[in-house]
């Protein structure tokens, strides 16, 4: 792995553009396997918003469970959350951007699920319902270090509201199929994809990381070019394809790294910290 990385060097490394937007992916990239944030990677992130450069946080987590790591990091940035659903400010708690799930395209995607038996998470106003608590269940508020608020029918929280996302938790080979399923019956209304190999999640079709990215960097000003984004799974992908110079994490799907300009390190090696070494902090200039 290690001399993957080193070795690939590309044209966009050559040019040594200037940066002045990083968003960065939270699990499995910015922490580590134990949800932790390593020491050398909080402060190449320091050192780059020293530098000028804005950073973000980039993930498919709800806003509530993201907002303590970008308290921890001193973002000041808005936050992109639920894939890119939403992007809402972390100082202000200003919504700039929410792209919710239409009602009644949630009910047939809820439906479909139950057909499968899945547990199933419904997100609607940044709070998290589930029908049930079972081990799937348990392991996600684990993860995401929110509670949940049980319901007996998730589809009576659809006469008052869109859901913002909707995340179906199964066997990665079952949801592999589903996910392909769900973009040939859906792909025209929703934005389908897998951001852990057992979690499938359903948005807005105008969501997406890299939708996100590009509504925000043209609210700063900031062309493509003078992006980078860091992450290292599936729900990544538009992102990594829409930024300037794409980084795929050591640790991520083979896809992801095939499709990055550049491989770092893996998340338990401090990767983000050695990506924004090379591209922001070793002799290349900050924002201009």
């Amino acid at each position: 792995m290690e001399e993957e990385w080193k070795n690939k060097v590309t044209q966009v490394e050559e040019e040594k553009k200037p940066l002045s937007l990083v968003a960065i992916d939270v699990d499995d990239t910015l922490l580590t396997d134990e949800l932790k944030i390593l020491r050398q990677v909080k402060e190449a992130i320091q050192k780059a918003q020293q530098k000028g450069v804005t950073v973000t946080l980039a993930t498919g987590r709800m806003y509530r469970s993201t907002l303590p790591y970008a308290n921890e990091l001193g973002l000041a940035l808005p936050l992109i959350v639920y894939q890119g659903a939403l992007i809402k400010d972390s100082k202000t708690g200003e919504v700039l951007w929410h792209r919710s799930v239409d009602k009644a395209v949630a009910r047939e995607v809820l439906s479909f699920l139950r057909d499968q038996k899945l547990h199933v998470n419904l997100y609607v106003n940044d709070q998290l319902y589930m029908e049930k608590l079972d081990e799937e269940g348990l392991g996600y508020i684990k993860l995401a270090k929110v509670p949940a608020t049980l319901i007996q029918d998730h589809a009576s929280l659809l006469e008052e509201h869109n859901p913002t996302k909707i995340l179906a938790i199964g066997d990665p080979e079952v949801l592999k199929k589903l996910e392909k399923e769900g973009r040939e019956r859906w792909g025209d209304r929703l934005f389908v994809t897998r951001s852990k190999p057992f979690y499938l999640e359903f948005m807005d079709r105008r969501a997406g990381k890299g939708e996100a990215l590009h509504f925000l960097a043209e609210r700063l000003n900031i062309s493509r070019e003078a992006v980078m984004a860091i992450g290292d799974s599936y729900n990544d992908l538009d992102m990594l394809d829409y930024a300037g110079i794409s980084v795929a994490m050591g640790n991520g799907a083979q896809e992801v790294r095939e499709r990055a300009s550049w491989i770092a390190p893996t998340n338990q090696e401090g990767g983000v910290a050695v990506a924004l070494e090379r591209f922001v902090l070793s002799g290349l200039k900050g924002a201009q």
